[in-house]
């Protein structure tokens, strides 16, 4: 279970370097895409972490076991994207539709 969590939690941190970095310039989604998969597998080297090793699971050689967690992190990272993206989105609907009808009742009370 621990090792579940820590991939979610490096997949939000990867996200978070995602945006900072996409703060420099625009970007297109597939760029975004793959900076995740980059970034992912950067942070797995990098930590030399590997879940599925946690878990028991052995591959043919060393390298694939934090490959494919930064793989697994990389797309959990746009899975972040798209979550967040659609919380805000369905925030700023919420409050655009509460301006709205603000407006429309001061209107009618003035």
């Amino acid at each position: 279970m621990h090792e579940f969590a820590t991939v979610i939690l490096l997949g939000l941190a990867v996200y978070t370097l995602v945006n900072l970095a996409r703060r420099l310039g625009e970007v297109s989604r597939g760029l975004r895409i793959f900076l995740d998969l980059g970034f992912g597998l950067l942070a797995t080297w990098v930590l030399d972490y590997s879940m599925f090793g946690g878990w028991g699971i052995q591959f043919r050689s060393l390298w694939m076991g934090p490959v494919a967690t930064g793989l697994v992190i990389g797309g959990l990272a746009s899975l972040w994207h798209e979550g967040i993206g659609f919380i805000t989105s369905y925030a700023r609907r919420a409050y655009d539709e509460g301006a709205e009808i603000e407006r429309r009742i001061g209107s009618r009370a003035a």
